[in-house]
């Protein structure tokens, strides 16, 4: 009975899996909206590749889209913040440095040398600031700015994006 059990919820996960990974976020784009580029399409120089991605409900009746992945950057390569953009992205440094400006004062995280975390650093607007190997920082949505490599070689990071999809969410319901 045991090894049945087992099986049964392995294969429920598998299917679960499955589902979780085909599903789509019920939200269609304006047509004013221009097309995102296909999932490790490369974008002068800059590589994103989403690696997992999920709904979770906030503060029903709002869906939130959560999606990890990890950019590379080569050498000269950047990126331009869409400040029209709502998500929300927490950015971890995998190797090499990335060099980042934006019109919002910010808190970075460094890597810690030993068991002591450093304490965070306030960075203020529209002043730049380096990530490197180790070293993490949450982005607000809507801000101007831009990400680039200053480095000799490719520059990696592991992203999370957080799209909160509906307006309905300003209020839990009971």
């Amino acid at each position: 009975m045991r090894w049945g059990f087992i099986v049964v919820l392995l294969i429920v996960a598998a299917v679960a899996t499955g589902v979780v990974r085909d599903a789509q976020p019920s939200v269609q784009a304006q047509d004013s909206t221009p097309a995102a580029p296909s999932p490790g399409a490369a974008a002068d120089g800059a590589v994103f590749r989403p690696l997992a991605a999920g709904s979770i409900e906030v503060l029903a009746p709002g869906v939130a889209n959560v999606v990890l992945g990890r950019i590379a950057l080569a050498p000269g390569a950047s990126i331009p913040f869409d400040p029209m953009d709502p998500s929300a992205v927490l950015i971890y440094a995998a190797a090499g440095e990335l060099t980042f400006r934006v019109d919002v004062p910010m808190t970075v995280a460094r890597a810690a040398g030993s068991a002591t975390p450093a304490p965070p650093e306030e960075v203020a607007a529209d002043t730049e600031f380096t990530l490197r190997d180790g070293d993490s920082a949450i982005f607000p949505g809507a801000m101007a700015g831009e990400v680039r490599n200053d480095g000799a070689e490719e520059a990696t990071a592991w992203v999370v994006d957080i799209s909160h999809l509906t307006d309905a969410a300003a209020t839990p319901t009971p």
